[in-house]
């Protein structure tokens, strides 16, 4: 499973403007951590606009390269 730094960094500085890359550059965050924190944050926000769970949950799946079971545990279970 690789995570494309890039792109996770990317959308986090879309979503907040925080620059992510460089705190994964410094080791000072994990991409997989960070990948769990936008998955969640992507999950809760397309669940505002009424598209059913499963829906969102198989369009982060595709996008992000991960089971939507993986999805369920980075959701459902505390941080």
């Amino acid at each position: 499973m690789e995570i494309n730094n890039q792109i996770i960094a990317k959308e986090i500085r879309e979503l907040t403007g925080v620059e992510a890359e460089e705190l994964m550059e410094l080791g000072l965050l994990h991409p997989v951590h960070a990948r769990k924190w936008l998955v969640r944050k992507l999950y809760f926000i397309m669940a505002r606009t009424g598209r059913t769970y499963t829906d969102i949950k198989y369009e982060l799946s595709v996008r992000y390269d991960i089971s939507v079971s993986t999805i369920e545990k980075m959701i459902y279970r505390k941080p």
